[in-house]
C-alpha cells in the first residue's frame, strides 16, 4: 500500500502554494496558461512534441557535474498532449524546482497516484492548490450556480481553470465538494467517454498544439544575425530547430553572385570618372 499525504504535509503544501501565488502576484487570479510565463521566470523551458504516449515532461536540474546550482534548471513540456495537461505538468514541475531541486520525469499517467512516490503526490497536490485555489474555485461555483457536480459541471470547471478533467475531479474531492464515492465514479470514466461528453455539452479542451519553442533561442538568433555575428546559413539552421524559417521574419539569403543594382553600378562608374 502506497503512503498517502498526511494532514500536516497537505497544510504545508497549501501554505507553499499560497506563498508562491502571493510572490507571483496571482492571489486573486485564475492561473491557467499564465503558468507558462511563470515557469519561464524560474527555468529554461523547451516546448516540444514528444508524442502523445510519451512523458508529459521532465526537469533537469543539472546539465553536467560542473554546473552551478544557481543557474536555471531546464524543463521540457510535451506539446503532444492537451494544453490543460501541459498546464498541470508545468505547475507540477515548479514544485520540484522550488522545493526539491531534483530532476524529475512526468509519466503520462501522472494523475493516477496509485503507485506514485510521495514526492510526486506532493507535487500533484501543489499543482492543484496553485492552479485551483479553493477560494477562486468557490467563487466560480457560486457564479455558475452549481448546486450539484455532474460530469457537465466538472468539465465546465476544468475548462475555466485549464486543467485536466481528472485533476478537477480530485480537487473537488480535496475541497469537500464531492464525496469519495462520487470521485471514484467520475474517475472511472474513460478518455473516450469524456471526449463524447465534451462534444455533447460543447465544452472546449484545447488539443495538443505541437508547438516547438526552445527558450529564447529564436530571439537570440535573430538578434545575432541582425548584428552580423552569424551567417544566414547559421540563422537558418538555428531557426530550423524551432520549425521556423528566416523568411517568416523578413530575412532572405542574398547570394554573393547576385547582380548589382542599377544604383550601385552608377555609383561605381561615377567613382571611376
Amino acid at each position: 500500500m502506497t503512503k498517502e499525504l498526511t494532514e500536516t504535509e497537505i497544510e504545508e503544501i497549501r501554505n507553499q502554494a499560497n506563498e508562491k501565488l502571493g510572490a507571483c502576484r496571482k492571489t486573486n487570479d485564475i492561473i491557467g496558461t499564465q503558468i507558462f510565463s511563470i515557469i519561464g521566470r524560474y527555468a529554461r523551458v523547451i516546448y516540444y512534441p514528444l508524442g502523445k504516449n510519451a512523458p508529459w515532461g521532465f526537469t533537469r536540474i543539472k546539465g553536467t557535474t560542473q554546473d552551478n546550482n544557481d543557474k536555471k534548471p531546464f524543463v521540457v513540456i510535451n506539446t503532444s498532449i492537451p494544453v490543460s495537461s501541459q498546464v498541470f505538468a508545468a505547475a507540477h514541475e515548479l514544485y520540484h524546482i522550488w522545493y526539491e531541486n531534483n530532476p524529475d520525469v512526468l509519466p503520462k499517467d501522472l494523475l493516477d497516484e496509485t503507485e506514485k512516490e510521495i514526492s510526486e503526490k506532493k507535487a500533484n497536490r501543489f499543482a492543484a492548490e496553485f492552479l485551483m485555489d479553493k477560494t477562486l474555485l468557490f467563487q466560480e461555483i457560486e457564479i455558475y450556480k452549481m448546486a450539484k457536480f455532474t460530469i457537465k459541471e466538472i468539465l465546465q470547471l476544468s475548462e475555466l481553470f485549464t486543467v485536466p478533467y481528472k485533476a478537477m475531479v480530485k480537487r473537488l474531492y480535496e475541497t469537500e465538494y464531492i464525496k469519495k464515492s462520487v470521485k471514484e465514479e467520475m474517475l472511472a470514466e474513460t478518455e473516450k467517454s469524456i471526449k463524447r461528453y465534451r462534444k455533447k455539452y460543447g465544452i472546449i479542451d484545447a488539443e495538443a498544439d505541437e508547438r516547438v519553442i526552445v527558450d529564447n533561442l529564436v530571439e537570440l538568433s535573430l538578434n545575432a544575425y541582425e548584428k552580423k555575428y552569424i551567417s544566414f546559413e547559421k540563422l537558418e539552421y538555428l531557426l530550423q530547430l524551432c520549425h521556423l524559417e528566416p523568411k517568416e521574419f523578413g530575412f532572405v539569403n542574398k547570394s554573393s553572385n547576385e547582380f548589382p543594382s542599377d544604383e550601385l553600378i552608377k555609383e561605381i562608374l561615377e567613382d571611376d570618372e
